[in-house]
């Protein structure tokens, strides 16, 4: 417990916030215990949490288990969760998170308001013979590959990921799972 507590006040002296990122079609709840009483609000889909609020944990608005957990899934500051559909239900990608009981934070207040602020996607890109070129970004527009991969780099940019091989050229790439669709090389082929 002492590493935790240790590695935990280096998290806040660097800033560094639990977020949560809503891929799903479902609206969540999330918590934030910073300013006190632990505020609970909705989490639209395809909304992030702001960067500047410490999200603390994610649950279901409609109460529906999440990976077989009907209440919050706790995470730490050093996580983004991410929530994506998997049929009816959720999947959940973070580095580390906790079931814990519906009184955990305490007494919640419920706020009946929403949270979030919308995610930058690459949502198309542009080649020349086989190279991607320039990435199309949701709320930003058409960006070359330097800018795409500086703010993937600083994490702005969501679905999207830095690889610097050691040999070659850096490339971006999407989150590692089976989907066809979310990939970057799937799209721009037109």
């Amino acid at each position: 417990m002492k590493l935790y507590d240790s590695l935990k006040k280096l998290w806040k002296e660097l800033g560094i916030k639990g977020q949560v990122k809503n891929f799903s079609s479902k609206r969540l709840w999330v918590i934030e215990t910073d300013s006190g009483v632990p505020i609970a609000r909705w989490l639209e889909s395809g909304l992030k949490t702001p960067q500047n609020i410490d999200v603390d944990g994610f649950k279901r608005f409609d109460g529906v288990p999440v990976a077989g957990h009907p209440n919050w899934w706790k995470i730490y500051d050093f996580s983004t969760a991410e929530i994506f559909d998997a049929g009816q239900d959720l999947t959940v990608s973070a580095i580390s998170k906790t079931a814990v009981d519906e009184n955990h934070f305490g007494k919640t207040l419920y706020n009946q308001e929403s949270l979030g602020t919308p995610m930058k996607l690459v949502i198309d890109v542009r080649r020349e013979k086989k190279r991607i070129v320039a990435y199309c970004v949701t709320n930003v527009g058409w960006i070359e590959f330097d800018h795409a991969l500086k703010m993937t780099c600083q994490h702005e940019i969501d679905n999207a990921r830095p690889v610097f091989p050691v040999s070659g050229r850096p490339y971006i790439r999407t989150r590692k799972d089976k989907e066809f669709f979310n990939n970057l090389s799937g799209k721009g082929m037109a």
